[in-house]
């Protein structure tokens, strides 16, 4: 595959695996939200019925404390209209009454002695339009309902004398009694209470119909016997203000709250229902589809729920049940919070239809779909968009491996693990004489033509190692010209450590390979230049010392000749020391005075002539004095180096010429010997570090740094040398250093120097 698909495809890759990942999880995530929020809203439903039911249940405690406080207060109204009426009494006579069972309807007939208050008998009065003593002052008063109570019997059993609490058809309810014991055999509470000489507070059945009551007991005159009791009550349901608000509750959109009695004739029977319209209707036996009694099972949760502690949350227990309310087609699925008003025996529900719901769901549906769309759309937008931002990384990419390519001055090839060519620098193209996007995944052998090569690059990539190294000779540029080629193989590896490529790098190591060259021939001519004079030293002071008694002149001639040797080593170390601080980038320290240079060439030139036997020497110089501010040992050492080299050069002898003249404000020196000359690529290189002009294994000695040297020294006095030579015609050395300023120039300098300032 092309490098540019490649990098194409791993652009898109990410783009498009992240457009899958992002519409993937979207989808995901829509369906977790839509069950996420269902599941909300229908904890928030039922959280919203629970408060709704605890605020019912609040309002009937609230009420309940309310209508008994006034209830007692209305006991306390009625007990002192009684004693101021007189004191209750049993008299003489006696009265038959037709008493009724105000629980189980039974009727008997019974006499009592009649009972007096303020002397009077209260009768036995059912007619609402005829005033009653006692209880229609009291209903005036304070309103609610009144009862005098005559002690029935030994048992208790409370008969009804006077009252303005009705039956069913209208009439005063005297002649019913409250039994000592309820139908089920227990104790009557009212009855024990007032036998036990309290005043009872709290609902009790009155008649028909459930109240929220106060007695009080009616004792004998010696007060040692509970002959009667007097009552005040209001009747639970006739608390309208309760009853519509409750009724006027919603739950959800079509909710509502509803009352069932828990226990006695009003099981399962409505207290309060929708909009009132059945109440007093049993639904106890009522079943859901499955043929479960639904309502018997709420009730037996609610009443099996503890009562609330003092400061406590109010319990509520869940339940759910198909209902069809009367004009409503077909039944729908409804949840109901439920909770149990013990004192009023209430079974209070709060109930919603999850269908309320519904469009609530159906908008966060239709909000997570059309967040599914955009995502999708977003996703299709980034998979269309991947092939031209792809192609856009490609190309910057391209741009950039390019440049890195075209600045690698190496030769380099990358291929992959079946050495397919995978990248080749612009070096490497022009080595092979190729083209990358005409070559890209062929075969790297197929580029390379000399077959001894082919074979050993091939080698060298199949040991799949790091360190590998190769060298091998090319052509160069210039027919006839070999160029060493050095080749080092690299691993490519993931982080894992699998191999997925390899690296070739090629690099020209031509120079390196003189350099290293002339390296040793430095160290060999060094050797060789210092093992002259040493061997010389070494002779020579042995000889001395084997010869204590030599004559006086041979003596001193091996003393002398001891002394040009020594000096000789001493050259040669100065010129290693200069070199080292040429190759540390310091130029050579140079400390200038004025001097004659006149003087200094006659001084080299007289030294000169006693190096070589075989030339001749001729010296044209100014007359007089000619000033150079200028270091002389080191100038010194540049002109014997120069005609050192003049007489090296000129192994057969000959004349060796010295000009000087002087040129404006320059002193021009120039150096000439007839000896053998140079080629002009070799005087291109005459100043350069370990060069000799002849490295043969005939030529003449030396170091090849001399010149490096000189040149140095000259440029440090800010003049200038430079080589002149013909081909076996010899060569002239130029120098030209600055004349030293004369005193009236200097103090014109120095105060041009003090005004600039």
């Amino acid at each position: 595959m092309k490098i540019g698909l490649k990098i194409t495809a791993m652009a898109m890759l990410p783009i498009i695996l992240t457009a899958v990942v992002v519409l993937g999880v979207a989808l995901y995530q829509k369906s977790v939200l839509s069950n996420f929020f269902a599941e909300e809203i229908d904890r928030q439903a039922q959280s919203e019925a629970q408060k709704i039911v605890q605020s019912v249940y609040l309002m009937c405690r609230a009420v309940q404390e309310s209508a008994q406080q006034a209830v007692n207060a209305n006991l306390r109204v009625a007990a002192d209209i009684l004693k101021h009426s007189g004191p209750v009494s049993c008299g003489r006579q006696t009265a038959t009454w037709e008493a009724t069972n105000q629980f189980s309807q039974e009727k008997s007939l019974t006499s009592l002695p009649q009972l007096l208050v303020g002397g009077k008998w209260l009768g036995q009065n059912r007619d609402l339009s005829r005033t009653t003593p006692v209880v229609d002052k009291t209903k005036e008063l304070v309103g609610g309902t009144a009862t005098i109570f005559q002690r029935m019997n030994q048992a208790g059993d409370m008969l009804r004398v006077a009252t303005n609490v009705t039956n069913l058809d209208g009439s005063r309810a005297i002649g019913t009694f409250i039994p000592a014991a309820e139908p089920n055999g227990t104790p009557n509470q009212v009855v024990q209470t007032l036998l036990s000489g309290q005043i009872f507070r709290g609902r009790a059945f009155v008649v028909n119909a459930w109240y929220i009551t106060a007695y009080q007991p009616i004792w004998n005159a010696d007060q040692t016997e509970v002959i009667g009791a007097l009552y005040v009550g209001v009747e639970q349901e006739k608390l309208e203000s309760l009853r519509k608000g409750i009724m006027d509750i919603q739950v959800g959109r079509t909710g509502y709250v509803w009352v069932l009695g828990g226990h006695g004739k009003q099981l399962g029977q409505y207290i309060i229902s929708k909009d009132g319209t059945r109440d007093g209707e049993v639904v106890i036996d009522s079943k859901d589809r499955a043929g479960n009694y639904f309502m018997r099972r709420m009730i037996d949760k609610a009443i099996a729920l503890s009562p609330p502690g003092e400061g406590a949350d109010i319990p509520v227990v869940f339940d759910c049940y198909l209902w069809r309310n009367p004009g409503e087609p077909e039944g729908r699925c409804k949840s109901v919070a439920i909770t149990y008003y013990a004192p009023w025996d209430w079974v209070i529900g709060a109930a919603y239809y999850k269908s309320d719901f519904a469009p609530l769901q159906q908008r966060t549906t239709e909000a997570l779909n059309n967040m599914a769309l955009w995502v999708s759309f977003a996703a299709l937008l980034m998979v269309l968009f991947a092939p031209p931002i792809g192609r856009l990384i490609v190309k910057v990419i391209r741009l950039r491996i390019d440049s890195i390519l075209k600045s690698v001055s190496d030769v380099l090839i990358i291929t992959d693990t079946q050495d397919r060519i995978f990248l080749l620098s612009q070096s490497a193209e022009k080595l092979f004489g190729v083209n990358l996007s005409k070559v890209e995944s062929l075969p790297l052998c197929s580029i390379i033509e000399d077959v001894t090569l082919r074979s050993k690059i091939v080698e060298v990539l199949k040991q799949r190692r790091t360190g590998v190294q190769i060298d091998f000779n090319w052509s160069g540029p210039k027919p006839g010209q070999q160029r060493i080629m050095r080749g080092r193989t690299s691993t490519i590896q993931t982080r894992s450590g699998n191999l997925v490529g390899m690296v070739l790098s090629i690099h020209d190591v031509t120079g390196e390979q003189e350099v290293e060259r002339l390296k040793n021939e430095l160290l060999s001519t060094t050797v060789h230049e210092l093992n002259t004079p040493l061997t010389a030293i070494i002779g020579y002071s042995e000889l001395m010392l084997d010869n204590p008694d030599q004559p006086v002149a041979e003596h001193r001639e091996a003393i002398s000749y001891i002394n040009q040797r020594a000096w000789a080593l001493s050259r040669i170390v100065h010129d290693l020391l200069d070199v080292s601080r040429i190759e540390a980038g310091k130029e050579i320290p140079v400390l200038c005075e004025k001097h004659d240079i006149t003087e200094i060439v006659h001084q080299v030139l007289h030294h000169a002539q006693n190096l070589t036997n075989s030339h001749t020497f001729e010296m044209a110089l100014p007359k007089g004095p000619v000033l150079l501010s200028i270091d002389q040992g080191k100038i010194e050492q540049a002109l014997e180096n120069i005609l050192s080299n003049a007489i090296k050069y000129s192994p057969e002898g000959g004349p060796i010429s010295v000009t000087g003249t002087i040129e404006e404000t320059n002193f021009h020196l120039a150096v000439t010997d007839t000896g053998i000359g140079m080629i002009p690529e070799q005087l291109s290189k005459i100043f350069d570090k370990f060069y000799r002009a002849d490295s043969s294994n005939t030529a003449i000695y030396g170091t090849g740094l001399g010149m490096t040297i000189v040149k140095n020294i000259i440029d440090a006095h800010s003049g200038r040398i430079w080589v002149e030579s013909t081909f076996g015609k010899g060569a002239t050395v130029h120098i030209l250093l600055p004349l030293a300023a004369t005193e009236s120039e200097a103090d014109s300098s120095s105060s041009a120097r003090q005004n600039h300032s």
